[in-house]
């Protein structure tokens, strides 16, 4: 099986779709997809299904989703056998699958390894698994459960992982092309969505100064700069002064790779 939860739930079975079924037992295998292995409790899967004004026969409506979901997971298995994919313990259900089979999983390990090599200084293997791992994304992750708290803090958390996948690709990026001004016309896009992320700003003005063109990077500078001081009432950062500095004389930065 393969869960993909980065944008609208989908499961996969041999590579062939399978439909997980209503909008209802949708957020139910989401919340468990939460937390893989580990025990989900009744409470938690209410909550998860129905965030507000859960109807009377909640237990009625989660054990027919479970079964339902257990014959989707274990097509084959025989009748009145355990359960070995969602299985019940004493402590609530347990989603009993390989971490790597849901892209969640598979995301963050990419950038984690995406970020070592640009550390290492390997820019181009860096760049493609950046690029791999941001190809996983469709969407907002878990919006089956974005109104119940652990779904809401997790999509959160996976959002800002993916904004660090984007800086850290286009940081990649630019140690390893040369050809600048292809890069300054899609960065500032990102600078525009995510004024305050001074990260993207710094690679913008890196870029324009690289490709020549020193005025737009001044400019792109005092933007952010205005935005911090509006929305914030801070400066920006010394790493963003200190480029901004090097722009302003005129100094050489370091080409790529």
């Amino acid at each position: 099986m393969n869960f993909r939860v980065l944008g609208p739930l989908a499961v996969q079975a041999g590579g062939i779709p399978v439909n997980p079924g209503s909008a209802r037992q949708r957020a139910v295998l989401s919340a468990l997809l939460l937390t893989p292995g580990q025990p989900v409790t009744v409470e938690q899967l209410t909550e998860a299904v129905w965030p507000r004004n859960p109807p009377n026969d909640v237990m009625a409506n989660l054990h027919s989703y479970v079964s339902n979901l257990r014959r989707l997971l274990e097509p084959n298995r025989p009748p009145r056998s355990r359960n070995t994919v969602l299985r019940r313990e004493a402590s609530g259900y347990v989603l009993a699958v390989d971490a790597e089979c849901i892209d969640a999983v598979r995301f963050e390990r990419t950038l984690h390894e995406g970020r070592r090599h640009l550390q290492a200084g390997t820019h181009r293997t860096a760049r493609r698994t950046l690029e791999d791992g941001l190809a996983l994304w469709r969407g907002p992750a878990y919006p089956e459960v974005s109104d119940y708290a652990l779904g809401a803090q997790t999509a959160s958390r996976f959002e800002e992982l993916r904004l660090l996948a984007l800086e850290s690709l286009w940081d990649a990026t630019l140690a390893e092309e040369c050809d600048f001004s292809a890069l300054a016309a899609e960065l500032p896009a990102l600078a525009t969505r995510f004024p305050t992320r001074e990260r993207f700003s710094w690679l913008l003005m890196k870029a324009l100064y690289r490709s020549g063109r020193r005025a737009d990077a001044i400019d792109a500078y005092h933007r952010t700069r205005r935005t911090l001081a509006e929305e914030y009432g801070v400066d920006p950062g010394n790493e963003l002064q200190e480029l901004f500095g090097t722009i302003l004389r005129g100094d050489p930065i370091a080409g790529c790779a």
